[in-house]
């Protein structure tokens, strides 16, 4: 497998170039998150959920559509997108049910401080985590007892990597990281209860750990 090269495309920043990154995004938003927003609706969890890097907080309405008994907490680090998702909160009139707000899965005391959380998810985040073992162990701290994480991204395939195409999706392929990877940050935080499933088109894994039990 080609080895992983960081992610160095810039953060999404400003009020015009978020929005713009929003419409985009809306378009496709239901295909992207599909796998995941299936397996969380599955759960029928109710309780508190925490969303980090929620963006313009599409998924974030999605979930809160299919389950009416969740509360969200959904965290992004740019503040000019957690405006952009207030406002998505407001159009949807989920205002009441998700609390947008500005946080970094990889700083302890930001999500310490936010309390327990039944669920806790992240779609297309992990492959711009700086420390994505320390990010993990932070969101894995914050859930209840029997709590369950979701983490959702691509997954590094040779067929996309070796592409001569640059541009942010390739990008993202070639900063993302394998399942054995993943294995292995699991295996360090002492994680046992967890699996990796790919999805179709193979090209992104859902990763799904829990306290206790099965999910």
């Amino acid at each position: 497998m080609p080895r992983r090269i960081e992610h160095s495309e810039e953060a999404i920043s400003g009020a015009e170039e978020s929005q713009r990154y929003g419409e985009s995004h809306g378009k496709h938003a239901r295909l992207q998150y599909r796998a995941l927003l299936r397996e969380i609706t599955a759960l029928n969890r109710e309780g508190r959920y925490l969303e980090v890097g929620a963006g313009p907080g599409i998924l974030a309405t999605m979930v809160a559509e299919h389950n009416p008994a969740i509360t969200i907490t959904a965290l992004d680090l740019s503040a000019d997108m957690v405006a952009l998702a207030k406002s998505h909160a407001l159009e949807k009139n989920l205002q009441e049910r998700i609390t947008c707000a500005i946080g970094d899965a990889g700083d302890a005391a930001s999500i310490d401080q936010l309390g327990k959380f039944d669920v806790v998810y992240s779609a297309f985040s992990l492959h711009h985590w700086k420390e994505p073992e320390k990010a993990i162990a932070n969101l894995w701290n914050v859930l209840s007892a029997d709590g369950i994480l979701f983490i959702y991204d691509l997954k590094r395939v040779w067929w996309l990597y070796c592409l001569t195409a640059n541009g942010g999706f390739i990008e993202s392929i070639r900063a993302s990281y394998t399942p054995k990877e993943i294995h292995g940050f699991f295996q360090k935080l002492d994680i046992k209860k967890y699996k990796i499933i790919t999805p179709f088109p193979f090209f992104m894994q859902l990763l799904t750990a829990w306290k206790a039990g099965n999910p």
